[in-house]
Formats: structure tokens, C-alpha cells, sequence
């Protein structure tokens, strides 16, 4: 394994591994390989196409498109460009995606041809859109790389909103190589591990624990654009992936496939990442023939606790990192006793290794970093020995599909719909982990209400992963004095619930 590269940016190490493995295959996408002296070129050609655009250093590209190399050259292409790059989650549609991108103040927005039919009616609202073969089409190619600082702003992710808007969480290059190296270190990854991703380029788990760790460690990385439960471990067997990342539901829908007398002679030696069941992780390794280093992080954070192989509690996200505090507090902000559940806050003890603050909102930045400590919205507790068990979320987000959803920003939608008057959004249990969305929404007066055509207009305007599951239409919602709605007071599934998979 070899760390030996100039500087903790992107830049720094993909010319590294260029120059001294230039051969070397690094990226396996469907049925091609890219070495690392064929990604910098990609890479290249990205950014002398940002230059011919007229984007310099520290200017914002939006980016939407899906899974596979061509987001990975512009991410990289605009890494090495100096570029900070805001990769939109393609699922976006109408007001949710115009907010984002204009709230990032972007000069550009480079998109895959497929979303033009939902960018176009969109356009007066956007900065210059380009497809990618358009993006590209031009002679020029000296582009003139910036090495630039690990300090330097990298990427800005927009996470899930709690009581408002999604938040774009900013994040520099010391922060992207800080949570692949934990990863790394906690797993300990060499450069004879193969990994495997299906999830998006647009959030911190294929990027940095996946792509970028498997760069660090000289190894390589498979990368597909979906997850299939029933392909998962012959793709893996095929590519001789050795570690896998798992998040949210993605462990019980392997759980739960058909049994394959193969199943404990799989090429994975490895499962890192946040969502497996305390229930079957024994046996999971067991029947895969596998170990599972279970983690708790967040966008803002990166990893802040972590199993690893000699020291680890089955069941709890493991103890925290070394650069890292962790405490349990009350909601006076206190030190709550061993064992007891609570707010979980953390803070660094390392500078500059946490985002740099929420993009152009200073006081949600401040309002999260309460009492010097920031305050995650997630419930968990502290055992004696510091395993940290994850509890469940303090704010209002729902975690669906692998998603963080703003119940707010839900809701704001819902409320847009003509005959419903307000409603309120929120998780309840799923079958297969995380959670499924139930709406319940209040009519205008002396309006009816049709399930169907409100569902209609959800695929209309919200990700898929947004769409609400189940629907309750009711007269009216638990309130507080001042108004607020009491969700606590909702109950989750009552007979009048409609159900959108039986509908």
C-alpha cells in the first residue's frame, strides 16, 4: 500500500498513480476497464472543456448523470480543474431541483442527454445547460491542472433538510480523503482489494469510501449504475470483488434471497457501511463467509465510529475514531449516563476535517454547532465500554431507499396540490429496513379528494424515492397551541391507510 503522493487532493494523487502505474486498471464500468493514465486524460479533457467554457478555480458546475464514467470524469475533471462541482441527484424534478441548483449560485449545469425532457421547461429558471457530448465538443486540450490545497472546497452535496430547506453541505478535499482513509484504516484495505459500488456518484458513499479509497489503497473499483439483490453476488464472484459497501436496506435484501450453495464461497471478504440488522449479522457472516465492519457518519461528518477487526461489538456501530469526540446529551444539552438513549454530538479534534458549513445559511452552520458540539438530530446511546448504538432519528427526515427526505420539503410539495389543505409527512416501518412515507393530508373545504391522481402528480414532481407509500386522507391533524402539528400523536397504520402497492 502506498500513501506517498504530494498532497490530499484529488489531483495530487490521480497524477501519482498515473505517473507510476500508468497501466495499471483502476475503474471497472459494465464491460470496460480504465487505467489511471486513461482516467487523467478523461479527466484532462473535462477540464480543458471547463477552461474553454470560460469556468475557472473556485467556480460551481452543476452535474447530473447517472451512475458510471462519465460522472466520474467529471468529477474528476472538475477536481483537477480546481471546479467545484454540485452533482445533482437525478431523481429531481421542477421547483426541488431549480432550488438547488440556484441556491448553488452554479455557471453551468452538464447533464446527461436523457434529462433534457425534464431540464427544458425548466431552462428560464437554470443557468446554461449543456449535455455532456456537447459539454466536450471542442478542440482545445491544454488544460492547465490546479493542484490546489486539501483545505480547498472540493464538492457541495445537498443533504436532506430537517425543519427547512435540503442543505448544501460543503465539503473540502482534507474531509473527502479523511473518511476514505478511515474506511481503509478500520477495514484494513490493500491494494489487492477489488470494491464495488451501485450507489450514486451524487453523495459522499461511492465517491469516497468506494472510488477514492480504492485509489488510495492502488487498488480498484467496480462501479454499476443498479443494485440487483439477485445478481449482487455473481457480479461480485465475476469481477473478484473482495469488499463490498452496504447502506440502509441493501443487507436484508441480500438476506432474504434464495439460499445458493455457493453463497459461503463468494470472493468477498469483506462488508463495510451503516444498516446491517443486528439480527442476522452473525449470520450473514456466516452464510457469506465474510466480515462486517459496521460504522455511524454522516455528509457533514464523514465516518465517526467504526468496527474494526480486534476490537468490535456485534450489533453497535463500534467505538469512535481517533480524531473524533462523541458524547450522548439530553435536551438541556447535558452528558446523559452510560446506556442511556440521547442526542448524539460530535465534534473534531483535528481541524478542517468536517464540512466548512452549510452553503450560504450561517445560521443553521451555528445553530448545528450548539454548546461546541454538533448536534447530529440522531438518537443513539453509549455503552460503558463506548460502543455507540444507533436509535433512531431525533429530526424530521425520513430515511427511505438509502434517501434522507425532508419531511418539510415533502410536505411543501403535497401542500401544492389543489384541493388539499395542508399535510404532514412522516417514516413508518418497513419490511425490508429504513422506512416507507405515509402522508396524511387534510381537503380543502368541500373538496374531494381522488388517491390516484394525487399519486399521479407525486411522479410528477418528486423522486421516486420521495413517493409516498401510503396515504390517509383525514379532516384534520393533531396541533400544538402554537399550531405546530403533533406527528407523535399520528398513528403510523390504521384501516382508513391506502396503500400505493395495492391500490
Amino acid at each position: 500500500m502506498s500513501r506517498y503522493f504530494q498532497s490530499e487532493t484529488l489531483c495530487a494523487i490521480l497524477q501519482y498513480r498515473a505517473a507510476e502505474q500508468p497501466h495499471r486498471q483502476f475503474i471497472h464500468f459494465e464491460d470496460s476497464s480504465f487505467t489511471y493514465s486513461e482516467c487523467l486524460q478523461r479527466a484532462k479533457d473535462v477540464a480543458s472543456a471547463l477552461q474553454f467554457h470560460g469556468i475557472g478555480p473556485s467556480q460551481r458546475v452543476a452535474t447530473m448523470v447517472t451512475n458510471g464514467i462519465k460522472a466520474i470524469d467529471l468529477w474528476f475533471g472538475c477536481s483537477i480543474a480546481g471546479t467545484v462541482e454540485v452533482p445533482i441527484n437525478i431523481e429531481l424534478k421542477s421547483n426541488l431541483l431549480i432550488d438547488i441548483v440556484s441556491r448553488a449560485h452554479c455557471e453551468l449545469l452538464i447533464v446527461e442527454e436523457s434529462f433534457l425532457d425534464v431540464l427544458i421547461p425548466l431552462r428560464e429558471h437554470l443557468p446554461p445547460i449543456l449535455t455532456i457530448t456537447a459539454f466536450l465538443d471542442h478542440t482545445e486540450r491544454n488544460a492547465e491542472l490546479h493542484q490546489g490545497a486539501p483545505d480547498e472546497t472540493s464538492v457541495i452535496l445537498f443533504t436532506s433538510g430537517t425543519s427547512g430547506p435540503s442543505k448544501g453541505v460543503v465539503l473540502n478535499h482534507r474531509a473527502n480523503f479523511r473518511l476514505a482513509n478511515a474506511i481503509i484504516d478500520n477495514t484494513k484495505l490493500t491494494e489487492h482489494d477489488v470494491l464495488y459500488t451501485t450507489f450514486p456518484m451524487f453523495h459522499v458513499a461511492a465517491r469516497y469510501v468506494s472510488v477514492l479509497a480504492a485509489m488510495i489503497i492502488d487498488g480498484s473499483v467496480v462501479v454499476h449504475k443498479k443494485f440487483s439483490a439477485s445478481q449482487f453476488w455473481d457480479i461480485c464472484d465475476n469481477n473478484g470483488v473482495t469488499a463490498i459497501h452496504y447502506l440502509g436496506t441493501v443487507p436484508m435484501m441480500l438476506w432474504n434471497q434464495p439460499s445458493r450453495t455457493n453463497d459461503s464461497k463468494t470472493t468477498v471478504r469483506l462488508a463495510y457501511g451503516a444498516g446491517m440488522p443486528a439480527e442476522v449479522w452473525e449470520g450473514f457472516e456466516s452464510r457469506f463467509n465474510l466480515q462486517v465492519f459496521e460504522l455511524y457518519g454522516s455528509t457533514e461528518q464523514g465516518a465517526v465510529t467504526m468496527t474494526n477487526s480486534e476490537n468490535r461489538r456485534v450489533g453497535t456501530c463500534g467505538q469512535v475514531v481517533e480524531d473524533t469526540e462523541l458524547e450522548i446529551h439530553d435536551q438541556s444539552g447535558f452528558k446523559v449516563p452510560a446506556n442511556s438513549v440521547g442526542e448524539i454530538v460530535v465534534r473534531n479534534r483535528v481541524s478542517g476535517i468536517f464540512f466548512a458549513g452549510y452553503l450560504d445559511m450561517p445560521d443553521a452552520t451555528v445553530q448545528s454547532w450548539r454548546n461546541l458540539w454538533f448536534h447530529t438530530g440522531d438518537a443513539g446511546r453509549l455503552d460503558e465500554n463506548g460502543y455507540l448504538s444507533f436509535v433512531g432519528r431525533i429530526k424530521d427526515s425520513i430515511r427511505r431507499r438509502g434517501e434522507n427526505i425532508s419531511a418539510w420539503e415533502l410536505e411543501r410539495i403535497m401542500d401544492a396540490f389543489p384541493s388539499i389543505s395542508e399535510s404532514a409527512a412522516m417514516g413508518v416501518p418497513s419490511e425490508i429496513g429504513e422506512e416507507e412515507i405515509l402522508v396524511c393530508i387534510v381537503p380543502e373545504q368541500n373538496q374531494t379528494i381522488d388517491p390516484s391522481t394525487v399519486w399521479r402528480y407525486c411522479e410528477e414532481h418528486l423522486p421516486r424515492y420521495a413517493i409516498p407509500r401510503y396515504l390517509r386522507i383525514v379532516e384534520s391533524l393533531p396541533k400544538t397551541a402554537t399550531d405546530k402539528i403533533e406527528k407523535y400523536k399520528i398513528s403510523f397504520l390504521t384501516i382508513d391507510t391506502l396503500d400505493r402497492t395495492k391500490f
